[in-house]
C-alpha cells in the first residue's frame, strides 16, 4: 500500500484511510453507476484503549468518499452501508457504497413535477432530471432530434427514465465516476496497452451463456396517432361524400393512419443462436412519437416468423422451430442518417446486443492499477486482446473496470465484451479503430454473412 508507482488513496469524510485490508472499486457499462467496497479485519482484536478506536469506527452511512489512483480521481461517492461484526477475538467491518450517480438509480425524478416535457432534446431533458442531484451531464456524440412529448412517471427512478429515452436515440449512458453522466457511443477511444495471455495478464475468467440470447427479439408498442387531420372528418354541418375526390383517392384512410401508430413492432434476428428462442419486449415509452416514426414502415417478416393467423397453426409452428433452416444471408443494415427516425427496430437491436454483452464476458486480471503511461484503465475503451487460451485475437470493448488494493498487492480486473454489444446505432454506423465488425448479429434487413 506504500508502492510509489501504483497508489490507491481512499478518503472518507476528509480522512485518508491507511489500515484497511482490501479496497476495491468497480465500474461497468451494464450498471452505469460505479461501486466500491472497503474491508477491515482484525484477528486477535485489541479492545479500544484510552478512547482510541479502530479506523472504521467513525465511518457512517452517507459519508462522502473520494478514491484516487496515482492522484487521478476515479470515484466520488457516498457510503451506502457499514456492515460490522465483533466477537471475542475478531473484529470485522465492510464499507460499501456507490458513486454519486447511484442516487439516480434509487430516487424518483421530479417528485413534485413537471411530469411532461415538450420539444426538448435528450441532453436538456437529462440535464433537468439530474440537476437537483448536483450531477453534471455532457455529450460527445450526436443525440438526434428533439422529442415531441416525454412523459415522466412520478414513481419511476431517474435512471430508468434516462435509460429508456437514451435507448430511443441509440445513445449509451455512462458514469464518469466523479460526479457526471456522459451521453456517448461505445468504444470511441482506445486503451494505451493491450492484453496478452500468456504475457502481461495474470489470469482470466470467462462466462459464456445462452440464457440471455434469443433468436428473435421483438419490441412492440403503440402511441397516440400524429397523423390524424387537424379537424374531424365529419361535423354537424357537413354530409359524408359518396366517394373521395380524385386527388385524395390514394391518400391514407383514417383507419390506415390509426393502424400506423397502434400496430408497431421492431424485429432483430440473431442467427448464431441456432434454435428458435423468441422474446417479446414492450416499449417503455411511446417510441419517440413523431410523425416520421409513425410513417416509417414496420420491418417485414419472413414466413418463419409471420403471424400464426396467416397460416395454419401447425404449419407455422413447424416452420418456426426449424431454426437452422432459416435464411441467414441478408443485406447489411443501412447506416443511420440524420433523417432516419428512431423506431422500435432500434430498440429491438439494443435488446439483442445487450444479450450479447451478458453472454460473452471475459475478465482479465492485470498487474498494477495503471497502464504504461501512468493513467488508470478506463471503461468504454477498445483494447487489443491476444488470449491464447480462449482463442481470442481481436479488439474487445472494456465494459467493466475493477481496481483492487490489499495485502496481496494491487491489480486491475478488466471485463471485456464483444465490441458490438453496446453499439446501439446499427451494423454499419461508423468504424471503431481496428475493429472488425462481427457477422453474427443482424436484423431482418441485416446481414449474417461474413464481412469486415
Amino acid at each position: 500500500m506504500t508502492d510509489t508507482t501504483d497508489i490507491m488513496t481512499v478518503i472518507v469524510n476528509n480522512r485518508t484511510l491507511t489500515s484497511y485490508v482490501t479496497a476495491e472499486t468497480m465500474t461497468d457499462l451494464m450498471d452505469i453507476t460505479g461501486s466500491f467496497r472497503i474491508d477491515y479485519s482484525d484477528q486477535g482484536r485489541l479492545a479500544p484503549i484510552e478512547g482510541l478506536m479502530p479506523e472504521w469506527g467513525p465511518i457512517r452511512e452517507n459519508d462522502p468518499v473520494t478514491i484516487l489512483i496515482n492522484g487521478h480521481p476515479v470515484m466520488l461517492g457516498w457510503v451506502d452501508e457499514v456492515d460490522g461484526e465483533i466477537d471475542g477475538n475478531m473484529a470485522r467491518c465492510e464499507i460499501m457504497g456507490r458513486d454519486v450517480t447511484g442516487d439516480l438509480v434509487d430516487c424518483s425524478a421530479n417528485a413534485m413535477g413537471p411530469y411532461e416535457y415538450r420539444g426538448l432534446g435528450l441532453l436538456e431533458i437529462v440535464t433537468r432530471l439530474c440537476a437537483p442531484f448536483g450531477i453534471t451531464v455532457t455529450q460527445d456524440t450526436d443525440l438526434g432530434a428533439p422529442f415531441g412529448v416525454v412523459a415522466v412517471d412520478p414513481a419511476e427512478p431517474v435512471m430508468a427514465t434516462i435509460e429508456k429515452l437514451s435507448r430511443q436515440r441509440g445513445v449509451l449512458v455512462t458514469s464518469n465516476g466523479i460526479g457526471g453522466l456522459v451521453l456517448t457511443q461505445a468504444g470511441r477511444s482506445r486503451a494505451v496497452d493491450s492484453i496478452q495471455l500468456p504475457g502481461n495478464c495474470l489470469g482470466t475468467r470467462f462466462q459464456l451463456s445462452s440464457r440471455e440470447r434469443y433468436s428473435d427479439v421483438y419490441v412492440k408498442g403503440q402511441f397516440k396517432s400524429l397523423l390524424r387531420p387537424a379537424k374531424a372528418t365529419l361535423d354537424s354541418s357537413v354530409e359524408p361524400l359518396a366517394e373521395l375526390p380524385p386527388q385524395q383517392a390514394s391518400a391514407p384512410t383514417p383507419a390506415q393512419n390509426e393502424a400506423a401508430s397502434i400496430i408497431r413492432w421492431g424485429h432483430a434476428y440473431d442467427p448464431s443462436v441456432g434454435r428458435y428462442r423468441p422474446r417479446v419486449w414492450l416499449a417503455a415509452t411511446q417510441s419517440g412519437g413523431s410523425a416520421e416514426t409513425q410513417a416509417a414502415p414496420n420491418p417485414p417478416l419472413d414466413s418463419s416468423v409471420e403471424p400464426l393467423a396467416a397460416v395454419s397453426a401447425g404449419g407455422a409452428v413447424a416452420r418456426q422451430h426449424q431454426a437452422r433452416r432459416r435464411i441467414v444471408r441478408r443485406k447489411a443494415q443501412k447506416a443511420r442518417t440524420d433523417s432516419s427516425p428512431w423506431t422500435l427496430q432500434d430498440q429491438a437491436m439494443w435488446r439483442m446486443r445487450s444479450g450479447l454483452a451478458l453472454s460473452t464476458r471475459r475478465e482479465y486480471a492485470m498487474p498494477g492499477l495503471t497502464q504504461s503511461d501512468g493513467t488508470p484503465w478506463r471503461g468504454n475503451t477498445i483494447v487489443w486482446v491476444n488470449d491464447g487460451y480462449g482463442a481470442v485475437c481481436a479488439d474487445r470493448l472494456i465494459g467493466g473496470v475493477g481496481f483492487m488494493c490489499g495485502q496481496d498487492g494491487v491489480r486491475t480486473r478488466l471485463s471485456t465484451v464483444d465490441p458490438l454489444s453496446y453499439d446501439l446505432q446499427g451494423d454499419e454506423d461508423g468504424s471503431h479503430m481496428g475493429r472488425k465488425h462481427a457477422a453474427h448479429l443482424s436484423t431482418w434487413s441485416g446481414s449474417a454473412g461474413k464481412r469486415s
